[in-house]
């Protein structure tokens, strides 16, 4: 069974929109058309970080005695690393790609246990990956998987998925896969507060959203800047979303803020301002990352700011903990 490319957007997660190229190969875009155009008018590095497919994923259910898939993709970050990672019934099978690219083509094949399997291939969340050729050998159907819940997630670039080597491991798809969620990651490397990102028209209500902003803003913004900003973001936010629960995640602990003032203040106090814009709304509760990843070098790919596998794994697992008594698991 060669899936049409219809047939593949059916199964897709993570994904706003798609678009198909002479090639035949499938694009999926996480932002919509209308943020892409904002990046595109206002910032070219942004713009093509939209393109990476962060939290993008393929999820089905079917009989097939093996998959196959093409994909071609391009750099869409700092980082050259490339992979797929591919569960067969919540057990990671294959890991797929290149370690030091800008752009690569492949084809990733992987024969399935006998019977009915649930399938799910996550994409690079720091490149931009597009398939074609989408084959289940010897299937009888092909079925999307259903989540319990929708979900929205803004943030930096840990957000994006900075440095997960692994594309399962990010915080974002882990935090997802524990929540049961089809989650779209808005996470863009080296963004800050910004209000004029927020589009209301996604197509779809998300039961709940998390924004991990403020590490960037400390670094790069005035504490003016910083301050309107935050709250600026949040305000509109609430505005777009009335009804649902908002999340806002405070900077996890990096290593170079040891006696270092900004143009914002200390860390601490840049975390204070993200808190005080994040109480201001309604149905908003603030959770403190200090705690959630190790404060120990080895567990961060630069030593100091963008956690790897290791430290993704900890950052979700003490995200779920502090989603758990406002997620309702009925």
């Amino acid at each position: 069974m060669k899936l049409t490319n219809t047939e593949l957007k059916a199964l897709c997660h993570g994904a706003l929109w798609f678009d198909e190229d002479e090639q035949g190969y499938l694009h999926l875009y996480r932002f919509t058309e209308k943020q892409v155009d904002f990046y595109r008018e206002t910032n070219m590095d942004f713009y093509y970080k939209t393109m990476a497919t962060s939290n993008v994923r393929v999820s089905l259910t079917t009989d097939a005695a093996a998959l196959s898939f093409d994909y071609l993709a391009h750099k869409r970050s700092s980082r050259k690393f490339c992979y797929f990672d591919i569960y067969v019934n919540d057990v990671m099978l294959a890991h797929e790609g290149e370690n030091d690219c800008t752009e690569t083509t492949g084809t990733v094949t992987l024969a399935l246990p006998a019977g009915t399997n649930e399938i799910t291939v996550y994409l690079p969340p720091l490149f931009g990956a597009a398939l074609k050729n989408f084959t289940l050998d010897g299937a009888t159907f092909a079925t999307p998987v259903t989540k319990k819940r929708k979900m929205l997630i803004f943030g930096d670039s840990i957000t994006q998925g900075y440095d997960a080597v692994y594309p399962s491991q990010s915080y974002a798809n882990l935090i997802a896969d524990m929540l049961d969620a089809t989650s779209v990651n808005q996470g863009i490397g080296g963004e800050i507060f910004n209000p004029a990102l927020i589009d209301g028209e996604l197509g779809f209500t998300p039961d709940l959203i998390t924004v991990a902003y403020g590490t960037n803003d400390y670094s790069k913004c005035t504490r003016e800047d910083m301050i309107a900003a935050a709250n600026g973001f949040y305000a509109r936010l609430r505005e777009a979303f009335p009804e649902t629960p908002i999340f806002a995640l405070l900077p996890i602990w990096r290593g170079d803020t040891k006696n270092k003032v900004s143009a914002v203040g200390t860390f601490e106090e840049a975390k204070a301002i993200v808190r005080d814009a994040a109480e201001r709304q309604p149905n908003t509760v603030v959770i403190d990352g200090n705690t959630f990843v190790p404060h120990l070098p080895e567990f961060f790919s630069d030593k100091h700011l963008h956690p790897n596998d290791m430290g993704f794994k900890f950052y979700a697992d003490a995200l779920f903990a502090a989603l758990a008594p406002y997620v309702n698991e009925d």
